[in-house]
């Protein structure tokens, strides 16, 4: 069980989820509009949160924090204990997309999608996952490294292509290049991405920018010094709003 906070941002859940098994025949009706709808809002906030915590009270706290500082595509990672229950807390607030990080396999995304998580990020370059987020009508984020590997999630039918762990591979100057040779393939990218150098991403073809131990400190969230994760969201949402005001 997820304890309830004093601030009453938190719904503590019994049973997790619908009985029975799969997706649901309610998941299956689902329109693909709706698919098409949360994409575009994820690329127009432009920022996800990628939370990673020890514990699922810390979770939410997190999540809290980021939304207060304008940051409302939340990424719950599966190594994020009772994960599923955590995305299906936040789900029923107003104003968050919120989904699911490191899925490996379909049962990962099952469970997932039962909870209501929007969108699916898949690390590596399973593209077995995008039919169940076409019938659940969530977002689906394949991972992928070279521009061979990104091409090939591009046309196994992937909402968006997540190029991690960007740092590792040279950054934006990486980027640059392979974008270059790439057509445009709607990309999310993350791993390395800080307030010093996010302006040199701003100004590349990337559609979504995923920010993870940059923006939810460990050593904040260990300290429970949320107010601290709410003014670095703001730091952050408020480069990009800058850029969009200079284009």
């Amino acid at each position: 069980m997820i304890a309830v906070d004093s601030t009453g941002f938190y719904a503590a859940r019994g049973a997790r989820g619908r009985a029975g098994g799969g997706l649901g025949a309610e998941r299956v009706k689902r329109e693909e509009p709706r698919q098409k709808t949360l994409l575009k809002g994820m690329i127009h906030r432009k920022l996800i949160a990628v939370i990673r915590t020890k514990t699922p009270e810390q979770a939410l706290a997190s999540a809290e924090a980021l939304a207060a500082g304008g940051i409302t595509s939340l990424e719950i990672a599966f190594t994020v204990p009772e994960a599923a229950q955590v995305i299906k807390t936040l789900a029923g607030r107003a104003g968050l997309t919120v989904g699911a990080g490191t899925v490996l396999d379909r049962e990962h995304a099952e469970v997932a999608l039962l909870a209501e998580a929007r969108f699916l990020v898949c690390p590596v370059g399973d593209v077995s996952l995008v039919p169940l987020c076409q019938e659940a009508g969530a977002v689906s984020v394949i991972g992928a490294l070279t521009p061979t590997e990104i091409l090939a999630a591009h046309r196994g039918g992937a909402d968006m292509v997540k190029i991690f762990p960007l740092k590792a591979l040279g950054g934006s100057q990486f980027l640059r290049a392979v974008c270059g040779v790439l057509p445009p393939v709607p990309l999310m990218v993350g791993g390395g991405v800080t307030l010093e150098n996010l302006p040199d991403y701003l100004g590349l073809p990337i559609q979504v920018i995923a920010l993870g131990d940059s923006l939810v400190v460990p050593r904040l969230v260990a300290q429970g010094v949320y107010a601290a994760i709410t003014a670095r969201a703001r730091d952050f949402v408020l480069l990009v709003e800058k850029r969009r005001v200079k284009v």
